[in-house]
């Protein structure tokens, strides 16, 4: 720790200070306040551009000329969807300042080739967040509030939320993060500690009783599978920790089993009537909130509506359904209505409707392109440690822009930092496998 203290001290220049700084911070403040963890971004970003046009960085840049080609294409398809946007006013500052997401992982990618300390920089900044996360979030659940005095949240069961408060965001931190942290565990060397970190983020994850955290930390455990070699013991392991859980906290049983299958229509109730013969893949209001995007795209299929529209122009289609009695959805017949929120819920339909197919043609070609790469993986048996890091990385993406559950706003600002901070990882790994492969 010493040396790595003195080594940021002695060969870094004061800009590269304030930068590590900023990372440093940027985890533990995604869990207390979504403005500084966004200003320091932003201020990491702004950095970046002047960074990028020294001379001396310019060979650091261009290695990821075509990571930075597909991102401009994207952010172009974005300022377009702005031009046609239904409510410019809304769209502008999330449209066009977007690119800070894509300026930051760049600075994380620079201090990454450049110093080559700061890799258990990075490291250690996410270990102390989930260490203090972690242990908040078990002794709240334990004692009914955290270190802060936050109070455990209970709709119906109680859960989880540390330092987010009132926002049900534990669970999404910790599993959209976990895979980050995996991969460092085996580029650094410390594998050993893997199971260890699962099983106890895990629990973070299931406490916050968040059902698309809990789905895509069983993908995860899924990927993580494939590539350890005690495979039968680690399987019969999870399952005895999830048959002991579920059997001792009915409440959580209800929450992530029962309640689960209600809106799916398989369990009969009392507010679910109209479930009857017709099975769905999300709950009822989620399958609503679905179709209404896909109606929104057909009628503007190539440029969108526009970023953060959803909710206006949903209404503007429910007023117009009410006028002239015209019943969008009802050929399906399935009792579905158009309806309205600040988003789908679903990551490819969001995209669909508020930047058009060709923005989502671009982020469903990441995620085929990222299972690919992780499947080729497996199936070459290609298990060294820097692959299996880069393999680690990769399921972050897939559960990221994962199609077949519900979805936050993939243009709100927490969500989109924490799916683009482990991006600046992803870069230097991938040019750190391209390195040896040339060699």
């Amino acid at each position: 720790m010493k040396i790595i203290f003195d080594q940021f001290l002695t060969k870094t220049n004061n800009l590269d200070k304030v930068l590590i700084s900023l990372i440093f911070l940027f985890p533990f403040l995604l869990s207390i306040s979504i403005f500084l963890a966004d200003l320091f971004a932003s201020i990491t970003a702004i950095t970046v551009i002047y960074l990028f046009f020294l001379k001396e960085n310019k060979n650091i840049f261009f290695k990821v000329k075509f990571e930075i080609y597909i991102f401009l294409i994207f952010y172009f398809l974005v300022l377009v969807s702005l031009i046609f946007s239904i409510s410019y006013e809304k769209s502008f500052l999330p449209s066009f300042f977007y690119f800070r997401y894509f300026l930051y992982i760049l600075g994380i990618y620079y201090l990454l080739k450049k110093y080559s300390f700061f890799i258990n920089i990075f490291f250690l900044s996410l270990l102390v967040s989930f260490s203090i996360l972690s242990l908040d979030a078990i002794i709240q659940y334990i004692l009914g509030y955290n270190i802060l005095g936050y109070k455990i949240g209970i709709d119906p069961t109680p859960y989880a939320t540390s330092f987010f408060n009132d926002e049900k965001k534990l669970g999404s931190y910790f599993v959209r993060l976990l895979p980050l942290f995996l991969s460092l565990l085996y580029f650094l060397n410390l594998k050993k500690f893997s199971n260890i970190a699962i099983l106890v983020f895990g629990l973070c994850i299931f406490l916050s009783s968040e059902r698309t955290a809990l789905f895509l930390f069983f993908i995860i455990l899924l990927f993580y599978f494939f590539i350890i070699k005690f495979r039968i013991k680690f399987l019969i392991i999870s399952s005895l920790v999830i048959f002991v859980v579920f059997s001792f906290n009915e409440k959580l049983k209800y929450k992530y089993l029962d309640y689960t299958l209600q809106q799916l229509g398989f369990i009969k109730t009392e507010w679910n009537q109209d479930y009857v013969g017709k099975k769905r893949f999300f709950s009822k209001e989620h399958e609503d909130l679905s179709l209404t995007a896909y109606i929104i795209f057909k009628d503007n299929y190539l440029n969108g509506s526009g970023v953060k529209t959803f909710h206006d122009i949903c209404n503007l289609y429910k007023l117009e359904e009410k006028e002239k009695e015209k019943n969008y959805l009802g050929y399906l017949n399935r009792n579905n209505k158009i309806t309205c929120s600040t988003h789908p819920h679903n990551t490819y339909l969001q995209i669909l409707s508020e930047v058009g197919v060709f923005g989502f043609l671009i982020v469903f070609f990441i995620f085929l392109k990222t299972m690919y790469i992780n499947l080729k993986i497996i199936f070459k048996k290609d298990l060294h440690d820097t692959k299996l890091s880069f393999y680690l990385l990769n399921i972050g993406i897939i559960i990221n822009l994962f199609p077949f559950i519900p979805s936050g706003n993939f243009f709100n600002n927490w969500l989109s930092l924490i799916m683009f901070y482990p991006l600046g990882f992803w870069l230097f790994i991938n040019q750190e496998n391209k390195s040896k492969k040339n060699n």
